[in-house]
């Protein structure tokens, strides 16, 4: 009897789960929810290519070897497949398997959209949300962070010492362009469920950075909007001002992909403290600094308490507390405050590692130390 072929979409599933932070699970066994999602971004004649990648970058020359075709023609398959946002590319000479990218990509990047629709954002809502998948997603088991906040200049009390990676001004100007806007993902999804808290509040165009290689990677097929330094500095200020939490890689090169607008309600990251019950207090590293009253400046208008993500202000005996414990750092409450009365100052509490790959390697560990 002839043996059966494996499935093409099994492999697939396989292979991302080499990925650090593996793929969603249910009781050790891949959330069906996460199959059918993959099901929808590959079609059959495309897993047939695609499980021949690996998560690594391989040429086009042994990916072709693999599949028994000409390394033109394999170029020309692998580019169509990246011009569809399911696999990703370097520069069109290699390409991987990128389990984390295509769980916010198809929210960005309309080619990926339209596969996805209304039916991905509810496999996602059950994989990543219901099946608890978005504590993986944030950190490793041991509670390394993938991401990190990045608080506003305006924000830090001017005898707060600050390096450029620590403050998102200093991370646009020295990180590598070019830097392009896309849509938010996060706040995209919510917005197809027809359950977006903040709607009317913050936007969903132009508020995710793509920057270097993910830049790159946009441009390349026509999706997001090439912009300047300078307009970048604007839009963030914009954004700081309505509220909004900003995100990058936890690492110190500066070198990112990266920069998000996050919101506490929409957001694959700040959500893992700010909406779910089982809390994962380590969804996004505090960065170095603190929030602190200046209670002589204090007009006790409030307006902190209202903008603050986290739920770390307070009112008692007519004093605004804030609870270090819960504060990230973030700055929101200080930009926002009519009276200049709340700054961060530095409290060194968070360690960001060097570069991208020994946060891949450590998260990689800590997750398969059991």
């Amino acid at each position: 009897m002839a043996l059966k072929k494996e499935d093409p979409y099994e492999i697939i599933l396989q292979k991302m789960r080499e990925y650090p932070s593996d793929i969603p699970l249910v009781d050790g066994n891949v959330s069906n929810a996460f199959r059918e999602y993959i099901k929808l971004l590959f079609t059959p004649e495309e897993a047939k290519i695609a499980q021949h990648l690996e998560i690594k970058p391989l040429s086009a020359g042994t990916i072709a070897k693999r599949i028994g075709k000409s390394v033109k023609e394999t170029k020309a398959i692998l580019n169509a497949m990246a011009d569809q946002g399911i696999i990703q590319d370097i520069g069109g000479y290699s390409f991987f398997l990128a389990m984390a990218h295509l769980l916010n990509i198809g929210f960005k990047y309309s080619k990926a959209l339209k596969r996805l629709g209304k039916k991905g954002a509810e496999l996602y809502q059950q994989f990543f949300i219901k099946e608890k998948f978005y504590k993986r997603y944030e950190s490793s088991d041991a509670g390394t962070s993938m991401t990190r906040i990045v608080p506003v200049n305006t924000a830090i009390a001017h005898q707060s010492q600050f390096l450029n990676l620590e403050e998102i001004h200093g991370v646009l100007d020295n990180c590598t362009g070019p830097i392009v806007v896309t849509d938010c993902p996060c706040r995209n999804r919510t917005e197809m469920l027809g359950i977006r808290e903040c709607k009317g509040k913050f936007p969903i165009e132009e508020t995710c950075f793509q920057v270097g290689l993910f830049g790159k990677y946009f441009i390349k097929r026509g999706e997001g909007r090439k912009i300047t330094t300078q307009e970048a500095h604007e839009l963030v200020n914009k954004y700081a001002k309505m509220g909004l939490v900003f995100t990058t890689e936890n690492v110190k090169d500066p070198n990112h992909f990266v920069i998000c607008s996050c919101c506490a309600c929409c957001c694959a990251l700040l959500r893992g403290m700010t909406r779910f019950e089982d809390k994962n207090e380590n969804c996004v590293a505090k960065s170095n600094f603190i929030a602190k009253v200046d209670q002589n400046a204090c007009k006790r208008c409030k307006t902190c308490l209202k903008r603050c993500p986290f739920g770390a202000i307070s009112v008692e005996n007519e004093k605004i507390l804030i609870d270090s414990n819960k504060c990230f750092g973030c700055g929101v409450c200080a930009v926002g405050c009519p009276n200049g009365a709340i700054k961060l100052h530095r409290w060194e509490r968070t360690k960001i590692i060097d570069n991208h790959l020994q946060l891949m390697e450590k998260i990689y560990q800590e997750n398969r130390s059991i």
